[in-house]
């Protein structure tokens, strides 16, 4: 799970967040992971591949308060699958009120 990024104000607007994201990406790719998931803007996150998921198909460890901010992408030429059995994630992002 990808989230949160933060790009600071004087650093906004110049894809920093985007390279960051890219980054990210690689790196999971590297490392054989076959989704990635995150919870925020769809619009900022939609620019580097992310697509909205249903909670059905890909269950959030938390109850999401802004479900079209669950989204998702695959890392692999496969199409997302549903993916079962409970997902949890860290503990820094366990806590309720981020979700």
């Amino acid at each position: 799970m990808m989230a949160p990024v933060a790009v600071a104000t004087a650093h906004q607007g110049k894809e920093t967040g985007q390279r960051l994201i890219a980054h990210g990406l690689d790196t999971l790719r590297r490392e054989g992971v076959d989704i990635a998931v995150t919870y925020g803007d769809p619009a900022f996150y939609g620019r580097i591949g992310f697509k909205p998921v249903s909670d059905a198909d890909l269950p959030a460890p938390r109850p999401l308060n802004q479900p079209q901010g669950w989204i998702a992408q695959s890392l692999t030429d496969a199409l997302l699958a549903s993916l079962r059995g409970p997902a949890r994630c860290v503990t820094a992002f366990g806590d309720p009120a981020l979700w």
